[in-house]
Order: structure tokens, then sequence, then C-alpha cells
């Protein structure tokens, strides 16, 4: 008899509070709702994988997100979790429409996968980096807000900063004054969420030149149909432009290697899957494109998770993995190797994600 037979799947929804709104030019969220995935296999292993529900990105809700979770417990039930890769390539055609829920399910598979194994994600893919530091987002608002968000966050280690802008200009640029004065030293990330042309983007990044403040990444300045901005400006500027909304498949970044229209691309988890996604870092290695690991809003499993792919593939320039430090209270239990400094340190994770929902 198989050991290793799936014996049941379940999902619930996962409501946590943010300390304080995130707000980018797209919109604003004051908490987390996701869903989570469970896979039990029959000697007793279980796995998890969190969907983090981004309407704005992959037109998802949380809704459609639970009905695809529900379609994969149905058809996973009483596979064998040894055939996990097939199981993936059957998942991957029918949650395509699905990102969350598609990468929730295959989350929980590798969890489950790598816990009977006895390894950790991070050794999965490679265990290439032992440690990552994130960024920390400033989140649009006024001035003396990013100023003090900044310097508390600086006392407890963080050393990139990643800044929101798109609504207002000049306020735009009074924050990241107040931000590269109380941060003096620090990486600066920008981030317009497609709020800008390409005429704007460059008027932008000459205001802040001009003040002696040059942004170590500029991610989606434009609307994520306009490749030929991207091209524009990864030509003209000389920070990377990264390419996040417009690189939501693999044709899509595929189309945008191929241009020579950015100089980085975000993997998000969500956006692509783990197939995908690292079809995505292979293509961007060879293409010799810098390469960001971010995520939407995820609890510390779900950014656990991508700190691990990210760290056990090596390669990546910048890590944009700080939800965690936002939420209010999300019940994860073994988080324990993500400091309060925004390190994560995938060496200490002795099988799988290293973390388990509580009860609730």
């Amino acid at each position: 008899m198989k050991t290793s037979l799936i014996t049941g799947c379940a999902e619930r929804v996962l409501r946590a509070d943010l300390f304080t709104p995130f707000t980018i030019s797209s919109g604003s969220h004051k908490s987390l709702e996701n869903a989570l995935f469970s896979i039990k296999s029959k000697d007793g292993f279980t796995g998890w994988g969190e969907a983090a529900v981004a309407s704005h990105v992959t037109g998802e809700t949380l809704r459609g997100t639970r009905e695809g979770l529900a379609m994969a417990a149905n058809y996973l039930e009483g596979k064998d979790s040894a055939d996990y890769l097939k199981l993936f390539c059957a998942l991957e055609e029918m949650l395509d429409s699905r990102r969350a829920a598609l990468t929730a399910v295959q989350a929980a598979m590798l969890d489950l996968v790598t816990r009977r194994l006895g390894i950790s994600l991070w050794q999965y893919f490679g265990a290439a980096e032992p440690r990552l530091k994130t960024d920390v987002t400033v989140v649009i608002g006024g001035a003396a807000e990013a100023r003090a968000f900044t310097l508390k966050m600086r006392r407890r280690g963080f050393k990139a900063f990643k800044i929101k802008v798109g609504i207002d200009f000049d306020e735009d640029i009074r924050r990241l004054e107040a931000v590269r004065e109380s941060a003096p030293g620090c990486d600066i990330y920008l981030d317009a969420n497609c709020a800008y042309t390409a005429r704007e983007a460059g008027k932008f990044i000459r205001a802040l030149e001009k003040r002696g403040i040059v942004p170590a990444v500029f991610e989606q300045p434009v609307a994520k149909d306009d490749f030929e901005g991207l091209a524009s400006l990864s030509k003209n500027l000389k920070m990377p432009v990264c390419a996040d909304e417009s690189a939501y498949s693999v044709n899509d970044v595929f189309r945008l290697l191929a241009a020579k229209a950015v100089t980085a691309v975000n993997i998000k988890l969500t956006k692509f899957g783990f197939i995908k996604a690292r079809e995505v870092w292979a293509l961007a290695r060879a293409k010799g494109v810098k390469l960001m690991m971010g995520e939407m809003l995820e609890s510390e499993l779900a950014s656990g998770v991508s700190a691990q792919f990210a760290g056990g593939l090596g390669g990546f320039d910048f890590i944009d993995l700080d939800i965690p430090f936002f939420i209010k209270g999300s019940g994860m239990r073994g988080a324990g190797f993500i400091s309060r400094a925004g390190v994560y340190s995938l060496d200490k994770i002795k099988a799988g994600t290293g973390v388990v929902p509580g009860s609730g």
C-alpha cells in the first residue's frame, strides 16, 4: 500500500489586519484576505500553501480562488504525491486562469513532498544562498510619515527602502528626500505600479538626480502593455528598469527580453506558479537581466516560500518580501527564520516550508 497517497485536501480563509494601510498608486489595503490550502498524505504528513488574492494583477477574487482550490482538492484526492511533477502539469492547465490558487496548491504539494523527504524547499531548489535580506516598503503618504517610518525601520536594521510613487509628483519628491535623509547610504528602490508615461517617468528621475537621489532600480514605471515605454526608459536611464505588471506570463517575459525592453524582471510566484516562475528565472539569467523576487500581500507562509525559491536558485539582485512586517498577527508558527531586521535565514529551515498555520 502506497503511504504517499493523498487522503484529503482542505481550504480556508486567512484574514489579518495590517499595521498601516498598504497604499500604492492603484489602491489601498488595510487588511490581508487570502486562502490557505492543505494536502494530507496517508503516512501523516501535511503540506500547506497560501493563495494571495490580488485582483488588480491576476483578476481573481477570493471566491473564485476558493472555487479553484475546491477543484484542485477534488482532482488530487487519492493521487500519489510522489508523482508530484505530473500533478503539477495537470494543475497548470486546470488553474491557468486562477494563478493564486495554482500557486497555493503547488506550494502545498512541494511542502508535503519535501517534508516527506526531510528537506526544506530551499534545499529542493538548490540551496544557493543561505540568507536573503529584504527591502521594506514606504507606502504612499506624506513626507512626515515617510520620515518616521524610515527612521523606525532603519533602527531595526533595514538597509533598502522601496518607495511607492505615482500619485503626487511634488509630494513623492519630498517623501524621497525624507527617506534619503533618514537612511543615508541605504539603497532606494522606486515602484510606480504603472502610474507614469515614459515621459513623466523620465522627468521624475531627472528631478531626483538633481537632488542627488539615484534609485537602485525603477519598477514598472509605465502601463503594463507599454513595452515601448519600458524599452525607451531602459535605454536612457542609469538604473535597471524592472517589469512587474508587464511580466505576467512566460510569453510576456520572452517578448520583453527579445525586444531588450527591460533590464530587470520581478518574479512573483502568484503571477506564474512554480514551473513558469523557474522558467522566467532561467530566461532572465541567460540574458543577463537582473531579477527581483517579489510578492503580493502575503503572510510568513507564502513569503517564506518565495524566499526559499529565490535563495535556493540564487541570482536575485533585489529581494522585496516585506509584507510579514506589516501584518499584526497571521497566526503562523515556525517563522523564526525571519528576523526583525528583514533577514531570511533559510538554512535554519529543517523541512518543507518550515511554516504551519495556526488552528484559526
